[in-house]
């Protein structure tokens, strides 16, 4: 939720502010006569923001895999376990004659994530 102050509390209030800016990590929106004027932030929170922002587009996607990988997989060994079990499902389905052909695997793509092949 929106952290809002009036500019008088900064004035006021400075230290009560700098305290919830530090634990929340969360900007807070300073009002001056009833309309947005300033978002302040923790130090820590700007150079978090500025350093993402100043990430490329290639280190950004390494970082949203490494942390995706590691919310999933404790270890690699987890991971490439997790590989194998599904390759070796894939050819369980194969041998059963459970499977389908590339292009019914495309559009089935295609609807589930809003895909095109353009």
């Amino acid at each position: 939720m929106a952290l809002i102050r009036p500019c008088a509390d900064l004035r006021n209030n400075y230290n009560e502010i700098s305290k919830i800016c530090h634990e929340t990590k969360e900007p807070m929106y300073i009002t001056k006569n009833g309309t947005n004027d300033l978002v302040v932030l923790s130090d820590e929170a700007y150079e978090t923001f500025v350093k993402i922002n100043q990430e490329t587009e290639e280190e950004r996607i390494e970082r949203l895999v490494s942390e995706h990988f590691d919310k999933q997989y404790a270890t690699f060994e987890e991971f490439q376990k997790a590989i194998w079990d599904k390759v070796e499902q894939a050819l369980k389905d194969v041998e059963e004659g459970n499977y389908c052909t590339m292009e019914e695997a495309m559009e089935e793509l295609e609807k589930e994530y809003g895909l095109s092949r353009e």
